[in-house]
């Protein structure tokens, strides 16, 4: 093979890998780092930095506070004062966070408990077996938080709900009393049931 033939094959060969790797790059996304606040499925786990594409970020991670973006720097980084303003950040918002969360809950757990210890009897209306007191369906969790959101407009939720006897429900007619609790508190609510 001539020198000038071996010339025009390596000339012919390098502008084809150019032209074959432009077109394998052309299909790739692009990406932004993005550092994880939570652990998210197949990106990565709490406080890591990693590539996403941009799409995934604005639209799911961003939104649902899974991820921050990653600020970029365009002069000389002094890392450990980005280190104490990084922790200085986290324990103020953390404080607060936990101090208004509490104070909220509380303020939620006295209302609710007010209104609780306001509804001092419930009544049920069920079926009963003849001559007997046993009732064909029973009054269980589900029904006491039913009814003291539907009639008085409290949510409770039904693993706070105690009957003092017969096993988490109330299987007879007559006088019943349940127990409340809202967070260290406990209220007694007196629960009959009536023949329909």
């Amino acid at each position: 093979m001539s020198f000038l033939a071996r010339q025009c094959q390596r000339v012919s060969r390098t502008s084809t890998s150019a032209i074959y790797l432009s077109k394998r790059q052309a299909h790739k996304k692009s990406s932004i780092q993005v550092k994880l606040v939570d652990f998210v499925e197949g990106v990565g786990i709490k406080d890591e930095v990693v590539s996403v594409r941009p799409g995934l970020m604005r639209n799911i991670l961003y939104p649902a506070g899974k991820a921050t973006y990653v600020a970029t720097y365009n002069g000389p980084r002094n890392r450990l004062m980005e280190a104490q303003q990084n922790d200085q950040n986290h324990v103020e918002t953390d404080a607060l966070a936990n101090g208004l969360l509490r104070e909220q809950r509380q303020q939620q757990a006295d209302r609710l408990l007010g209104g609780l210890e306001s509804v001092k009897v419930l009544e049920f209306k069920r079926a009963v077996v003849p001559n007997s007191e046993s009732t064909f369906g029973s009054v269980t969790a589900d029904d006491l938080v039913l009814k003291l959101k539907d009639d008085h407009g409290l949510v409770v939720e039904k693993h706070s709900v105690e009957f003092k006897s017969e096993g988490g429900r109330i299987k007879s007619l007559g006088e019943h009393t349940v127990q409340v609790q809202i967070g260290d508190n406990v209220t007694t609510i007196t629960v009959i049931v009536k023949s329909t």
